[in-house]
């Protein structure tokens, strides 16, 4: 009993001595909000923990910091490479400028014109008598209130035609629908010309003689209504043939004959219709109807030999009943030849105008295998028209006719503008001396390669000549992709700030961002590769038409220093980039651009493809860099890999930090409990010292 005691004694004094103070300690760190925090700061040591067992995420972060820097710097290369690579290919491809013609104009307000890039240099006259224009008619003042009656309305211009159903309405109404319907083939405008009247104007959208505006269905009607048109005869004379005025022939091969109001004129047959005398203006045409048919030459069957004559029996004579015969006559036929087989005749000039006693030609008809409406312009051969004679001459074909007048083609119609602003015409000019008509102002089929533009009366010049100022913005723009490509490589490789100041070309803005992407790339050996390879390139000589007066692009303006002798050191030219002495560059560009032509691509070798010069070289060695599966794919795909891999590091450093702060709590957690529990150990031997 005395021995427990003594045991017991000191234990006391133990957890007294030792244990107390380290449990009081513990106990005095922080005050414990239950829910809220740990008294004893747990979260700060796990999260001082956790930061140091951090570092290697953050290390990857920075190296994917470095790697994105670097893909960036290089996709800013791979784009202006592409960009130099283009341009590049703009000077020897198929779009080259060298190729491209432009037409300039000594009047442009008269004669305009775009030329391609086959067209010829040449000079050429132009001059405009008369510009194609559209019809455009007016109606007569109608009141504000008029209302256009619901109907179909059709126009026609030419061989065009539109119709729409208006239901009925004011003449706002009507002008609106019939730009929404037919605003492809007319305009329609609705003109308030006093504060009580309106008045419609009808503008063909079609230019030419031939695309007259007409109006049917129930836009006639309206048309005659509302003042737009009015009703006239025009100029016309039948000349149809009838049996009081014509006179028939009948030919060795056929008949002439009129059958059912139709004049048929078989093969070497003859007619002629007479009418009354017609003075011919110069404009007439004869538009008649008829058909040449073409029975083919036939078959020619010669005739059977003659059989000769017949002579009669001469009897005989009888003496004492003995009976003697005479003799047959004899007669010598000649020899039988058949015929000459008949002249076939194929003759296709046919109609012939009667005028004053004469008969004239009118041009040949071709054959036809039914009726068709011929036009012949009567007016240009002959002044006056007493009739129309046919003369068929073929011993193969009939000529046959229905109907045929004289018109006047400028009042066809029975239907005429009542106020005509402007009348459809054709364009009527001259080029070199030479007269044209065409039914549109722009015209591409009278010079090849060059469409016209013409826009009112006048005299013009045209040049022909090589696009100079789009071959100059095109090299200009080439030197310009290769400065930013050698700026570029400048900025990434160098460290020194004065590649920034040395650029005179940089925005405050584009010097800000350069100064952060200074020295990026430093020490890169392919980016310096890149730029000793482009300056060689465009240092080096290139065979050209010039022969050595055009060998080396300085030979144009183009090099490295275009100043004067003597003006001192620019580190521009240390640097590698390009200047331009602009009144040499241009002097080349006007005197001497098939060479220019040659220096940037040629055809050394002669089979059609391009294989030297400055930009065909830049521009092979620049798709090394930008092609698919190219160095800079290469690299960039090397960088995203790198990404790829620290991303993936990152995530299982991430992953194993997750499990090391639930380790962490797990075990503060376990220590907080066990200290919990010597504190309430403590409490109860000190109510056990206190009991004593």
């Amino acid at each position: 009993m005395g021995r427990v005691h003594q045991r017991l004694s000191f234990t006391r004094r133990f957890i007294a001595f030792a244990v107390l103070p380290f449990i009081a300690g513990l106990a005095l760190a922080e005050p414990n909000i239950p829910g809220v925090s740990s008294r004893y700061d747990t979260e700060g040591m796990i999260d001082d923990i956790l930061d140091a067992e951090s570092e290697p995420i953050r290390r990857q972060e920075r190296r994917i910091e470095e790697l994105e820097t670097e893909r960036d710097a290089w996709n800013r290369i791979g784009g202006y490479l592409s960009s130099l690579e283009e341009s590049a290919s703009e000077l020897f491809g198929f779009r080259n400028p060298f190729s491209d013609r432009r037409a300039g104009s000594s009047d442009s307000d008269t004669v305009s014109a775009r030329a391609d890039r086959e067209a010829e240099q040449r000079r050429t006259t132009i001059d405009v008598e008369q510009i194609a224009t559209a019809d455009v008619f007016q109606s007569e003042q109608l009141p504000e209130d008029f209302e256009v009656p619901p109907g179909r309305y059709e126009f026609r211009v030419g061989e065009e035609s539109a119709a729409f159903d208006f239901p009925g309405g004011t003449l706002q109404d009507f002008a609106e629908t019939a730009n929404q319907r037919a605003g492809d083939l007319i305009e329609v405008r609705s003109i308030r010309d006093t504060s009580q009247t309106r008045v419609l104007v009808f503008r063909s959208r079609r230019t030419g003689a031939e695309n007259r505006l007409q109006f049917g269905e129930d836009a006639l009607g309206f048309a005659l209504e509302s003042g737009v048109i009015e009703e006239e005869l025009g100029v016309s004379f039948d000349v149809s043939p009838t049996p009081a005025n014509t006179v028939l022939d009948d030919g060795d091969r056929g008949e002439a004959a009129i059958v059912e109001e139709e004049l048929r004129v078989g093969p070497t047959a003859s007619a002629a219709i007479h009418t009354e005398e017609i003075a011919l203006e110069d404009n007439f045409v004869l538009e008649i109807e008829l058909s040449v048919i073409n029975f083919g030459e036939p078959e020619y069957e010669e005739p059977e030999p003659p059989e000769g004559p017949e002579l009669p029996d001469l009897g005989a004579v009888e003496l004492d009943d003995v009976r003697v015969p005479f003799v047959d006559s004899l007669v010598e036929i000649p020899e039988w030849f058949p015929p000459e087989p008949p002249e076939e005749i194929e003759d296709p000039e046919i109609l012939y105008v009667l005028s004053d006693g004469r008969e004239i030609a009118l041009p040949q008809l071709d054959d036809t295998d039914d009726f068709v409406r011929v036009e012949i312009p009567v007016g240009e051969v002959a002044d006056q028209f007493e009739g129309l004679a046919v003369r068929n001459r073929n011993t193969f074909r009939e000529v046959r006719i229905r109907e045929a007048r004289i018109i006047d083609p400028d009042r066809p119609g029975e239907y005429v503008p009542r106020a005509a602003l402007e009348e459809a015409a054709d364009a009527v000019f001259t080029v070199d001396g030479v007269r044209a008509t065409r039914d549109t102002n722009e015209i591409d089929d009278v010079i090849d390669d060059v469409t016209l533009e013409l826009h009112r009366p006048g005299t013009a010049t045209l040049e022909i000549e090589p696009d100079f100022e789009r071959i100059e913005e095109r090299v200009i723009e080439f030197l310009v992709s290769y400065n930013d490509v050698m700026t570029e490589i400048n900025i990434l490789t160098r460290t020194d700030s004065s590649v920034i100041d040395q650029i005179g070309w940089l925005e405050p803005d584009e010097v800000e961002a350069a100064e952060e992407r200074l020295g990026r790339l430093q020490g890169n050996t392919t980016l310096n590769q890149l730029r000793s390879r482009l300056q060689t390139i465009m240092m080096n000589p290139y065979e050209t038409s010039a022969g050595n007066r055009i060998r080396l692009l300085s030979q144009i303006g183009v090099s490295t220093d275009s100043r004067q002798p003597g003006s001192g050191l620019d580190y521009n030219r240390l640097r590698g980039y390009l200047e331009l002495d602009e009144d040499l560059f241009e002097s080349a560009v006007r005197n001497e651009h098939r060479a220019l032509r040659d220096l940037f691509g040629r055809d050394s070798s002669g089979d059609g493809s391009i294989d030297s010069g400055a930009a065909f070289e830049v521009e092979r060695y620049a798709r090394g860099f930008t092609q698919t599966g190219g160095l800079l794919a290469t690299r960039q795909q090397s960088i995203s890999s790198s990404i790829d891999r620290a991303e993936t590091e990152i995530d299982r450093q991430s992953e194993r930090l997750d499990r090391r702060e639930d380790q962490l709590r797990r075990e503060f957690g376990e220590m907080e409990g066990a200290i919990d529990s010597m504190e309430e150990m403590r409490r109860r031997l000190e109510g056990l010292q206190q009991n004593q």
